[in-house]
């Protein structure tokens, strides 16, 4: 395995090329610039690729959970993500961070030692009013 550094900070066209190999589809570089500057970013590095990144998006006292995570799929199985996770601690208030998963990074999630806690939701607009809810 090659030696991989780790380092905060990496450009959006760096995110981008990385997010190609694990989520392919239409990215906005402008947006994606825009979005890693509203969090933390920690990359993997072999060379000058980014091969894995973390995000931790924080209020720096009560809250901090990982937007994503992603490790190229032809880095996967080698420590990145465990350390990348590791690495994201060290940023979340008391050392805790609550984040969702999508069903095929569970396993990964359970291997490395997160214990499993919430249910997850997500909310889009409109939501759906209950009768017993009263505007503000």
């Amino acid at each position: 395995m090659s030696d991989i550094s780790y380092h905060e900070e990496f450009s959006a066209d760096d995110f981008l090329a990385l997010a190609q190999r694990v989520w392919p589809r239409d990215y906005s570089s402008t947006e994606a610039a825009s979005a890693l500057k509203r969090t933390i970013n920690i990359g993997a590095w072999d060379g000058s690729r980014l091969v894995g990144s973390i995000r931790v998006l924080t209020d720096g006292y009560f809250f901090a959970t990982v937007p994503e995570i992603l490790v190229d799929p032809s880095y996967q199985r080698r420590g990145i993500g465990r350390h990348l996770m590791e690495l994201a601690l060290e940023h979340a208030p008391r050392g805790k961070m609550a984040f969702g998963a999508k069903p095929q990074s569970v396993g990964f999630f359970d291997r490395i030692g997160c214990e499993r806690k919430l249910t997850g939701f997500v909310a889009a607009r409109p939501l759906i009013a209950s009768p017993d809810v009263r505007a503000i």
